[in-house]
């Protein structure tokens, strides 16, 4: 015969439930504590019963429930790792409050799985929105060929209505399809043509996989008119703009920072001598911009539309510059290259040429330059035909020409042949009213690239940028704002994010300010100094790897070199 139960099993009864359930008298003394209770809050029932509900479980509602006799349906409390949902009752006998209970039941899983369920509505809603407002067709067809999604866009180009389309075979609506047979190889197909009507599309589809089963297909018009685009294509190929660039030149004059005199001046300078064919020579230091002078000279000239073409005439070995510039025949010499090679000049016809660092190329060279500049044409290495080139000249520099040619070391004669137009870019520090400028572009540059949110330089920064000479001009400038990206945290970039040779600068400022700085030493010499003590210190930073100490100061590694050289540093 079974066993059946009696009020004096409600003890069993309690301790078979999962969920919390706990009771008070009309005191608040505990008088149920079921096993779910002692496994949660890590007390045994025996000690729990009789004592005041509030030394078990401290800031219960069951106190409130007790003084008010409301209940407390559905509140939610946490403990430990877990979420939980109670309802807290009162026990009422003849009408007086005699005691509460509350039941708990934990819902973590629940919660977490209402969360996805939230955002998964939110994402669909995302998609819906996208498919609705985009420009593109897209259907969808299930494993038999069948349409279960079509967006406005495919459904205007089929000019039907999406509910005249959804449930119909995909060959009732699109003859030409082969979206039906994806099912059976899986693979994407991608930019076909395909005829909608008198319109002639660019489609590609891909299969819709579910478990390693092919489970469908989707369908998506990239373009809806091949024919105006390619018109368009044929436009822009004809009509290309002002400072949109030939092959190899991306800057423009928009794109050089600065609304100083000096600079404004240059740029209206520029923008006359771009009109002309003549030959100009671009001067100043290290890192002042003058590469960027030279495409925008090439981006707002008629040449625009033609290549340009960059050589660095201190980065091209002696032995093979010649055939670098004027190119070689077969066989010109061992080692050259089936079918020879053409030159940087005949790569530049009908457009632009630009010689870079051009006080670097050997005395031999200068000469056959020379002889490229007045006659117009080159002959390659080699070869005994001179050809004609249609080529604007480009030259800079951050030496002293003058007293080059008077060590011998630069021709005279080209010299003044490259130098029909001068345009001598002024150093960071005699225009220093440039710099906030120029920090707000670089901060907007880096906050794209390092997906940041940087607003501003601390006052202590400003004040050091603002004093100090800045001898690696607009780059050091540029390298020191990308450092201190590396290393800020907030929205403002701080003196512990700077180099250590700026801040020691800076301290040293403060530290003879109100004297006069008695050095000895003329203002070149302290330049000399400074730009050693920088290049040593990044050779420091780096471990003496040469790539990264170029990198760090914003220079080329044979920039690096030579300066190594010419301060005779031993890394």
């Amino acid at each position: 015969m079974k066993k059946q139960f009696s009020p004096d099993d409600s003890d069993f009864i309690f301790d078979s439930i999962a969920n919390l359930v706990i009771a008070v008298d009309h005191r608040g003394r505990i008088t149920i504590f079921n096993r779910t209770c002692e496994r949660l809050f890590g007390i045994t029932a025996d000690r729990a019963r009789g004592r005041l509900v509030s030394e078990i479980i401290p800031y219960t509602g069951l106190i409130k429930v007790l003084k008010t006799g409301k209940a407390h349906i559905g509140r939610k409390f946490v403990l430990g790792n877990s979420l939980f949902i109670v309802n807290r009752t009162p026990i009422i006998k003849d009408n007086s409050i005699v005691g509460a209970i509350g039941v708990a039941q934990e819902i973590t899983e629940l919660h977490q799985l209402a969360a996805q369920l939230e955002e998964t509505k939110k994402q669909k809603l995302a998609l819906e929105s996208i498919f609705k407002n985009t420009h593109e067709g897209y259907i969808s067809i299930n494993s038999e060929g069948y349409i279960h999604f079509v967006n406005k866009s495919m459904a205007e180009l089929l000019g039907l209505e999406p509910g005249d389309i959804i449930g119909r075979h995909i060959t009732e609506v699109i003859p030409e399809t082969q979206m039906h047979f994806m099912q059976i190889n899986g693979r994407s197909q991608h930019h076909e043509l395909l005829q909608f009507g008198d319109r002639s599309v660019l489609v590609s589809r891909y299969p819709i996989v579910n478990n390693g089963k092919i489970d469908g297909a989707i369908g998506k018009v990239i373009y809806r008119d091949i024919d105006k685009l390619a018109a368009l294509t044929t436009r822009c190929v004809q009509v290309k703009p002002p400072g949109a660039g030939g092959d190899g030149a991306q800057y423009g004059l928009h794109n050089i920072i600065g609304s100083s005199r000096a600079i404004s001046q240059l740029k209206d300078i520029t923008r006359r001598v771009a009109r002309g064919p003549s030959t100009v020579l671009i001067t100043g230091e290290s890192g002042t911009g003058k590469e960027l002078f030279a495409h925008a000279l090439h981006n707002h000239s008629p040449r625009r539309n033609g290549p340009f073409i960059k050589v660095n005439c201190a980065a091209v070995p002696e032995n093979l510059l010649e055939s670098e510039l004027f190119g070689y025949r077969e066989g010109a010499f061992t080692g050259a290259r089936k079918g020879g090679q053409v030159g940087k000049f005949e790569l530049a016809h009908g457009g632009t040429i630009f010689l870079d660092e051009i006080c670097d190329m050997p005395l031999s060279m200068q000469a056959k330059l020379l002889r490229v500049l007045q006659e117009k044409e080159v002959e390659k290495l080699g070869g005994r035909n001179p050809k004609k080139v249609d080529v604007r000249v480009i030259a800079a520099t951050n030496r002293n020409i003058t007293e080059l040619m008077n060590e011998g070391k630069f021709r005279q004669d080209l010299y003044f042949r490259i130098n029909v137009v001068n345009l001598n870019i002024p150093p960071l520090r005699e225009r220093k009213e440039d710099i906030p400028e120029l920090v707000q572009y670089f901060i907007d540059k880096y906050n794209r690239e390092f997906n940041l949110q940087v607003k501003s330089l601390s006052a202590e920064v400003t004040d050091l940028f603002a004093g100090y000479h800045w001898p690696g001009n607009v780059r050091e400038l540029e390298n020191v704002i990308e450092r201190a990206f590396n290393l800020v945290e907030g929205d403002q970039i701080r003196m512990e994010h700077l180099p250590h040779y700026l801040v020691k600068n800076a301290v040293t400022n403060k530290e003879t300010s109100g004297s006069p700085p008695v050095t000895g030493k003329s203002l070149p010499a302290l330049l000399e100094s400074v730009e050693k003590e920088a290049l040593i210190h990044a050779l420091k930073q780096t471990g003496g790897n040469k790539l990264q100490a170029a990198k760090l100061l914003g220079i080329s590694r044979a920039w690096l070199y030579k300066k190594i050289k010419q301060y005779e540093i031993n890394y």
